[in-house]
């Protein structure tokens, strides 16, 4: 397994534009699934990629992390020898559900989906479900705005631009 996931990093690493860093993942079925119209911006796949799931038209940026693990209570134990903290890796899926981008230094934690029609702002940190038609910030992010308010600012804003030509 970590030679395949190695090799699908170097791949990923020759590919220069995230569409088609997307397709590649698309076409060799590394992620647990993936939509139509992704974009996929890292250059190295995170442990258990199968772990991923992307619906339609999700766009990540390059500099984002998704983790679908942690180690945590292995450090845990290492401390406290004589205490049950459980597996010592904890695994857990994460979805991007369609119409979501992920923005720059973004960390998705595990066991976290992100429902439809979301922007995650940069540097923002991830640790649980975000709903619907949300704009989402800070660490830990939390909805502080709406996409559809956003796309009408967005429209406007380009609207005064050409206005003011």
């Amino acid at each position: 397994m970590r030679f395949t996931r190695m090799y699908h990093s170097l791949r990923l690493l020759m590919l220069r534009r995230p569409a088609k860093r997307a397709a590649y993942l698309k076409k060799n079925n590394i992620l647990g699934s993936m939509g139509d119209n992704c974009k996929w911006g890292p250059w190295l796949l995170p442990l258990y990629p199968e772990l991923i799931r992307l619906g339609n038209n999700v766009h990540v940026h390059k500099t984002a992390k998704i983790v679908t693990h942690d180690f945590l209570n292995r450090f845990l134990k290492t401390r406290n020898p004589d205490q049950d903290f459980g597996h010592p890796e904890k695994l857990g899926c994460v979805e991007l559900m369609d119409n979501v981008y992920i923005s720059m230094n973004v960390t998705v934690m595990p066991d976290v989906r992100i429902n439809k029609d979301c922007i995650i702002s940069a540097n923002s940190v991830v640790t649980s479900d975000i709903p619907e038609n949300s704009l989402a910030s800070g660490n830990p992010a939390k909805p502080v705005g709406r996409f559809d308010m956003f796309m009408a600012l967005r429209k406007m804003s380009r609207l005064a631009e050409e206005i003011n030509r």
